[in-house]
């Protein structure tokens, strides 16, 4: 397979040079799938510094940038994540090479998708344009103790699902309500093409709010909360584990907590969460573990990139089975 050096040698280039800058700052887009996706690139650094988002997973660093004039490209690796009853699988398909081209008063972008194995170029076909946006600048952090609230919304009324739908009704629902509880108890399976089960997302879209609810999971436990469906609190089995970014109140792969306040698995937990101008605090069984941090792009799973709009709360649903009760929404009034 050619390296990625000798593809963007390969590419025609403008007969002057672009600054680099064009390139530099975080960017989102819609993936061909229908995912979201993010960038953060530096073309200071050397070589080019370029992080992305792929619709499932981290933030993760390019394997490779090269910067030639007026094009930067970069390579990731293209995999395919899946949950099975053995946890999560991740199949690596091959690469993906993503090329920016600085057209001066605007940057094209396209994606080519390498199959592991492929012995021409373009193995899936023609490069596919990417229309990639930059991000919306980050607000100024609010001042927490002057955001006010309206009445809560009882998202969930304990009786039935009304107001509740999957993300992608194509997924197969574990989903009920039982003694008054959200609950959700997927049938993992084994195997490359096992079912896959779905997220729960509300009906309505909100913009800014405080969310408030109780949770509670089985030993090894995974799930997630997602504000404006884009940017995911992490819910983990977690107890005694140091913090990090994918532990149970993390922005996953976004903002660590600053301590583990988990209780051991099979207690319910409270959460406290205000998201507000982009900058998001996390109260996890009355210990504040995240302090108006801003939250600087989508997270993995989420149903789009756009950090300007409105968005569900929805409950990850496809890794193992979880319950929550008492979710009350209260929304900003500004």
């Amino acid at each position: 397979m050619k390296t990625l050096m000798s593809i963007c040698t390969g590419i025609a280039l403008a007969a002057t040079g672009a600054a680099e800058s064009a390139f530099d700052g975080t960017w989102t887009f819609t993936t061909p799938d229908g995912g979201a996706g993010w960038l953060s690139i530096d073309t200071a650094a050397t070589p080019p510094k370029v992080d992305m988002l792929w619709e499932t997973g981290g933030v993760e660093p390019a394997k490779e940038a090269n910067l030639s004039r007026n094009t930067l490209a970069f390579s990731f690796p293209w995999d395919h994540w899946y949950m099975t009853a053995s946890g999560m699988r991740r199949d690596n398909l091959g690469t993906l090479i993503l090329r920016l081209i600085d057209k001066g008063s605007t940057v094209d972008a396209s994606l080519s998708r390498i199959k592991n194995g492929a012995t021409r170029l373009y193995a899936d076909g023609p490069p596919i344009p990417l229309a990639i946006k930059r991000a919306a600048p980050m607000p100024p952090a609010p001042d927490v103790n002057a955001l006010k609230f309206g009445d809560p919304i009882e998202l969930f009324d304990g009786k039935t699902l009304g107001g509740w739908r999957l993300t992608n009704p194509k997924d197969v629902s574990g989903w009920s309500v039982k003694d008054g509880i959200l609950t959700n108890e997927p049938k993992l399976e084994d195997g490359d093409n096992p079912p896959q089960f779905g997220n729960l997302r509300t009906d309505r879209v909100f913009e800014d709010f405080r969310l408030t609810l109780e949770v509670r999971l089985p030993k090894g436990g995974n799930s997630g909360i997602y504000l404006r469906g884009r940017y995911e609190v992490q819910v983990t089995d977690a107890f005694g584990r140091p913090p990090s970014k994918g532990i149970i109140g993390a922005i996953y792969s976004r903002v660590a907590p600053t301590a583990n306040a988990a209780k051991p698995a099979g207690e319910w937990q409270t959460f406290d969460i205000t998201f507000a101008d982009r900058h998001a605090t996390v109260i996890l069984n009355g210990q504040k573990v995240i302090d108006n941090q801003p939250v600087e792009g989508c997270t993995g799973g989420a149903l789009d990139a756009d950090d300007t709009l409105p968005g569900p709360i929805y409950f990850q649903g496809d890794h193992t089975a979880v319950e929550y009760r008492n979710i009350k929404l209260y929304p900003r009034v500004k």
